[in-house]
């Protein structure tokens, strides 16, 4: 119960401190050099007027389970690999999450999904490059689950794509039809690329690669309007 009380209070003082804007007052030359420095203690004194408490600790003071217990507590984290002390500093190692996939729902709402496969809580603040997912991928995905069955295809085909820098700026859309299979949508020339499942996703599209840089290339790439990829060793293109 006190570990609870005190992630409640450290999360209650981090959006107090986010909404906080500070102004503090310093001497500049002309061309807006600052004459001196902005201090510690300016800032204390600047957080104070604001409302906001700075108190210091001693090291010993300072609970290495609550800390632990409040990262364990972010969805973005994987795991805390260590926290100790090293003379006066604090040493905090942890893992963060490897987002891939941005999953649009039918119902309009809108969830990240990890190299994992754990559902994690959208924010604005992503500013990773993430493979667009929608189409029939389902709804009302909880936190910290594990994905929907389809939406584990699409991340399979996803890491596939991430590998190659060629099939990374060819594709950033996978679509889920009615039949559970996935699709792509070329940025050059716009087709439609049918891939089914993830299964042999590197040999799909290593075969893909090899049509558009042999046979698309010379012909145009908006010359067919459809690949389909879900055979071994060939793709069927369906011409304009």
């Amino acid at each position: 119960k006190r570990e609870e009380v005190r992630i409640a209070d450290a999360e209650a003082l981090k959006a107090k401190l986010e909404a906080t804007e500070l102004t503090i007052p310093a001497k500049v030359g002309e061309e807006g050099i600052l004459f001196g420095s902005v201090t510690a203690q300016m800032i204390v004194d600047a957080l104070a007027e604001a409302g906001i408490e700075v108190v210091g600790k001693a090291v010993k003071e300072v609970d290495p389970a609550a800390i632990a217990a409040l990262l364990k507590a972010n969805p973005y984290i994987a795991s805390v690999n260590f926290i100790h002390f090293a003379g006066r500093s604090l040493v905090i190692d942890y893992t963060l999450r490897e987002v891939v996939l941005h999953v649009f729902t039918p119902g309009g709402a809108h969830y990240f999904v990890d190299r994992e496969g754990v559902v994690l809580p959208f924010t604005a603040k992503m500013q990773d490059y993430l493979m667009i997912v929608n189409g029939n991928v389902g709804d009302g995905q909880k936190v910290g689950a594990r994905a929907p069955k389809g939406v584990r295809e699409a991340l399979a085909l996803a890491k596939a794509i991430l590998e190659d820098d060629f099939h990374r700026a060819q594709f950033s859309q996978i679509y889920l039809n009615g039949r559970g299979e996935l699709e792509l949508t070329s940025t050059v020339g716009g087709q439609t690329v049918l891939v089914g499942t993830a299964d042999n996703a590197a040999e799909k599209l290593s075969n893909l690669r090899a049509v558009y840089e042999n046979g698309l290339s010379h012909r145009g790439y908006s010359s067919y309007t459809s690949l389909d990829a879900r055979f071994k060793n060939r793709i069927i293109a369906t011409r304009q």
